[in-house]
């Protein structure tokens, strides 16, 4: 699969882009540079041809917004809701999402696309089923959903607790580290999703990409950004 940072193609005339630490840091609260955070988010959304950027308040938890129409104002997140991801199915919305070793997951069928974060809390309460439940609420009901897995905390690395290796009951344990990519896979093929695709990238040893787990507060946010043509 191609690389992070470059544009890639998702089902049903949609596009995603995995940002890397070139594209800055997008967070406008945490991070080194998050003064720029705002500047970050408006190149990217230059860069997609998007109108907006569809964000919200990230909580780790299991809600994915469905927006049919364009909201009103500035860059800000819609509503100042709550939620781990964004599933739209309008022309010039591009939903996105941030991370810094959570897994940052693009959807995309027919006429629809979505962003989700997902964590570990996230992934092992079924966010991502939640994303793919979304596409075919707003139209996808027939067709074929793409899925891309972005950079994120890989096998190599990511050294879980035994909290983390409970709730996915010890599936792809290795030692004490877990791999959240194949159980994404996982979730993903068993909620119907055909075509899973993966950047295959590890945000705590790869330096072209923040990491909490490398970084510590100093980390600032890359994420997925997903637009229909």
């Amino acid at each position: 699969m191609s690389a992070a940072g470059e544009r890639l193609e998702l089902a049903g005339g949609g596009h995603a882009l995995f940002t890397t630490r070139e594209h800055g840091n997008l967070s406008s609260v945490g991070g080194e540079g998050a003064e720029n955070g705002m500047l970050a988010r408006e190149r990217l959304r230059e860069l997609t041809g998007a109108r907006r950027l569809l964000r919200a308040h990230q909580v780790h938890g299991l809600t994915v917004s469905r927006v049919t129409r364009m909201p009103p104002g500035p860059d800000a997140p819609v509503g100042g809701e709550q939620a781990d991801g964004q599933a739209t199915t309008v022309v010039g919305l591009a939903p996105i999402v941030l991370s810094a070793d959570c897994l940052p997951v693009a959807l995309g069928g027919e006429g629809v696309i979505a962003a989700v974060h997902a964590g570990w809390r996230g992934l092992a309460g079924g966010v991502l089923e939640q994303g793919v439940l979304a596409l075919r609420e707003l139209g996808g009901e027939d067709g074929a959903i793409t899925a891309l897995i972005g950079p994120g905390a890989g096998r190599c690395c990511y050294e879980a607790g035994e909290e983390v290796h409970a709730a996915f009951a010890g599936r792809h344990r290795h030692g004490q580290n877990i791999d959240l990519r194949a159980l994404a896979r996982e979730r993903l093929l068993a909620a119907g999703v055909a075509d899973v695709r993966d950047v295959e990238a590890c945000t705590i040893c790869d330096e072209r990409f923040f990491s909490h787990r490398r970084e510590g507060e100093r980390a600032g946010r890359q994420g997925v950004v997903a637009w229909l043509s």
